[in-house]
């Protein structure tokens, strides 16, 4: 049987909504200790669904949870950036776009485990801009194998690239249009 109320809890923080067998259920308000965080949204059996967490600092996530961590799509703003996206467990997943709001720099592309993972293209703030590979945050590499000229590669094709082709074959690897080293097979 559902129902409604306001629990204060030990550390400062409460909860102000639905409720089902003994679970914030329904639409709900749910602060943090001293009120450093608050979260206003749909709730399912205990676990955060669709809604707004804001930090005392002025950041704010829109979107959808699961299993009480971001999960699906939704939007992030910290600062002077801003996050719109995919969400997996918490961190930013599989491709969003990460913008400033005061230079217009910006990442757009692929993501994995909340870092810049794969393919993407960064915007600088004078407009110039870099598509590449990205690994764990970092620019990563593209792979180019001289005798059948430059590919550009996702950082999942670069790895089974330096493995199979560029070791077999002895073709420089080139990172960035830099030959870094000859390897011999």
């Amino acid at each position: 049987m559902s129902s409604g109320g306001r629990f204060d809890f030990d550390d400062g923080g409460w909860y102000c909504g639905g409720w089902d067998q003994g679970k914030a259920h329904g639409r709900g308000v749910c602060t943090g200790p001293q009120t450093q965080g608050e979260y206003a949204g749909a709730w399912s059996h205990g676990f955060e669904l669709l809604g707004v967490y804001s930090w005392p600092n002025g950041g704010a996530y829109k979107g959808t949870w699961a299993q009480g961590k971001r999960h699906g799509v939704g939007v992030e703003t910290k600062a002077c950036w801003e996050y719109r996206g995919e969400w997996t467990q918490g961190f930013k997943g599989r491709y969003g776009q990460l913008e400033s709001s005061t230079s217009g720099a910006r990442y757009e592309g692929t993501w994995s485990n909340g870092l810049q993972d794969g393919y993407g293209t960064e915007t600088y703030s004078d407009g110039g801009n870099q598509s590449d590979g990205f690994q764990y945050g970092d620019l990563s590499f593209t792979c180019a194998i001289v005798a059948k000229g430059f590919k550009k590669v996702t950082w999942t094709e670069i790895k089974p690239c330096l493995q199979l082709a560029c070791l077999r074959t002895g073709a420089p690897i080139h990172t960035n249009g830099i030959t870094k080293k000859k390897l011999t097979g």
